[in-house]
């Protein structure tokens, strides 16, 4: 779905609400990665990973993680 969406032009650099470590994870949220294997993969404890999400569901005003990739995917965030 999101491929499908196109991708808009990236916003300016430095423009981001989300920290380098969101955007980490929210790529893999878009991948349908669930929050153990983000842990895995990016060598972090499950708390943080949900924290992370909760953060990341707070900045992109977003209700679940498939929301919050559509709006990354269309502010230009991925």
């Amino acid at each position: 779905v999101l491929r499908r969406l196109g991708a808009p032009a990236p916003l300016p650099a430095g423009r981001s609400p989300l920290s380098p470590r969101e955007l980490d994870v929210l790529r893999l949220i878009a991948d349908g990665v669930g929050n153990t294997e983000i842990a895995e993969r990016l060598h972090l404890g499950l708390g943080t990973v949900k924290g992370h999400v909760r953060d990341i569901l707070e900045k992109l005003s977003a209700t679940d993680r498939t929301q919050a990739a559509v709006n990354a995917l269309r502010r230009g965030l991925l």
